[in-house]
């Protein structure tokens, strides 16, 4: 004769349990369960009205309504933190896939292909340049693949700033090689030697939103210091060459 197998089901009990326990459990339900607090509010509402004083305020329903608002607040919240983590993810993955890219670049000719045919696409921009200003004096053997610009021109399209997000002025038009609808322009390292630190690395959005002032730069600007890092060494490698 089989053994009677142990009864298994859960009560009421047995989850209010395990929610008193666990509060980890308790607020990721109400993360993800915005209506959960509201109902039971209005539950234990429902329960207390027969046994209520008539000259007791009944607080319950009002109760019910702001913790439906809180839980709704904390579901957003869950939600945009689960969004942020998620485009962070894909940022660090981008630029490990860029860092790849130009250490995988044998000399200066083929680190600027990388950045003008493969940041592109690893970043989803419209295009991506290298520029040196005029006056750092590379020969022309040097330039290969560099963008070249007046330093006046740099500063007009940068506003004076290492680092510039937004809409592209005219000066800044006049650097790209096709039209982009927003920019980031980030000046390589100043602690880098020159010619180094007379460069820049252009990106361009292919949409208004794409950079903005308000966006963080703290991957733009590890970007720019792995593009400056490489470049040292590209250089000093085709000075070696010639």
């Amino acid at each position: 004769m089989a053994a009677d197998k142990p009864d298994t089901s859960i009560t009421a009990k047995d989850v209010a349990n395990f929610l008193a326990g666990n509060p980890d459990a308790m607020s990721d339900l109400l993360a993800t369960e915005p209506e959960f607090l509201a109902a039971c509010l209005t539950a234990a509402g429902t329960h207390a009205a027969a046994h209520m004083d008539n000259k007791v305020v009944d607080l319950i329903p009002a109760l019910a309504a702001k913790a439906r608002q809180d839980a709704r607040k904390i579901s957003q919240t869950h939600q945009s933190l689960l969004h942020v983590a998620a485009e962070n993810m894909l940022n660090w993955t981008r630029l490990h896939h860029a860092t790849l890219g130009l250490l995988a670049s044998t000399d200066l000719a083929g680190m600027c292909q990388v950045i003008s045919t493969e940041f592109p696409v690893i970043f989803d921009l419209s295009q991506c340049q290298l520029i040196t200003e005029a006056e750092a004096g590379l020969n022309s053997g040097l330039q290969v693949g560099l963008a070249v610009h007046p330093a006046d021109q740099i500063n007009a399209a940068t506003q004076g700033r290492g680092l510039f997000l937004g809409l592209p002025n005219d000066a800044a038009q006049a650097l790209l090689i096709k039209p982009a609808q927003s920019l980031a322009i980030i000046r390589l390292p100043d602690r880098l030697p020159d010619p180094v630190s007379q460069c820049l690395l252009l990106l361009g959005g292919k949409t208004a939103n794409s950079f903005h002032p308000d966006l963080g730069s703290d991957l733009l600007v590890l970007l720019a210091e792995m593009v400056g890092v490489t470049l040292a060494a590209r250089l000093e490698l085709q000075a070696e060459m010639t």
